[in-house]
């Protein structure tokens, strides 16, 4: 009896864990754009999206590249939770962020993908803003992050980045 029960729950951890996608496992495409890409990042947060993009791609911008990544970002944070008294204890941050891939050598859009991404926080304190600031912080944080490795992993899905999705 043991013996099922534990070949169960064995089976049950095994099965659970089928559909795991590594984020940062080494792809080719994604080690084909390091070193080898100009990015162009406008909108909300751009320094923040800069700098974890350029972690991934381990360059901002290379000498002769022969990909061209444009970012352009757009942030709308509003309350959901309105207190009696006027305040607001829970608030919603979502992210729409468009990536456009291009080719340079072959001047063409390899990918266009728009990545929508939403989370929440909580105010933290009624007079004053340390933690709710620090909440917030996290949360932009957090959903960036998000929103770039779902980008990271369509490049992945999309194949061969000599592919052009349309000839400019």
């Amino acid at each position: 009896m043991k013996k099922y029960i534990l070949l169960f729950i064995t089976m049950f951890f095994v099965i659970s864990c089928a559909n795991l996608e590594f984020v940062y496992k080494n792809s080719r495409q994604v080690n084909e754009l390091k070193n080898n890409t100009n990015l162009f990042i406008n909108g909300d947060e751009a320094d923040e999206i800069y700098s974890y993009i350029v972690g991934i791609l381990e360059s901002a911008n290379s000498n002769n590249p022969n990909y061209s990544l444009s970012i352009n970002s757009k942030r709308v944070e509003e309350a959901l939770v309105v207190e009696k008294d006027a305040t607001a204890s829970k608030f919603s941050i979502k992210y729409t962020i468009e990536y456009s891939l291009y080719n340079i050598n072959k001047n063409c859009k390899i990918i266009e993908v728009i990545n929508i991404t939403k989370d929440f926080y909580d105010s933290k304190s009624a007079g004053y803003s340390f933690g709710t600031d620090l909440s917030k912080k996290e949360t932009n944080t957090k959903i960036i992050s998000k929103n770039i490795d779902q980008f990271i992993s369509s490049i992945d899905r999309n194949g061969e980045l000599n592919n052009c999705s349309s000839e400019n």
